[in-house]
């Protein structure tokens, strides 16, 4: 009955932790000082700020939020000021599968 017990015990865990873990972020682009904030954005026309692109993200197309918490994290570890959403693409039989996003850094004028 102990045994059942632990093995209960450790496949929760391990469903918890699988739950838990950030989507994988691939990146192209600049690595510059992390930030501690970011912006996102739905579309580029939306950034009212001056800035140029460091670089490029994908992530695998789950849930919105995800998406997005997975970005800005992941943005924040490479020193954006911002991530711009661009759009999604079909990942093999997958429609949408594939998340877009630039990541940017805002110029101080």
């Amino acid at each position: 009955m102990k045994t059942y017990k632990n093995y209960l015990f450790i496949i929760t865990i391990f469903c918890f932790l699988l739950a838990s873990c950030a989507l994988p972020v691939t990146y192209l682009g600049d690595r510059l000082t992390p930030t501690s904030s970011i912006d996102f954005f739905y579309s580029a026309h939306d950034v009212k700020t001056n800035y140029k692109v460091i670089g490029h993200l994908v992530c695998n197309n789950v849930r919105e939020s995800q998406v997005k918490q997975s970005l800005i994290e992941y943005g924040k570890k490479i020193g954006a000021d911002a991530i711009v959403l661009l759009g999604t693409s079909a990942n093999g039989d997958i429609q949408a599968g594939i998340v877009n996003a630039d990541a940017l850094k805002y110029i101080k004028e």
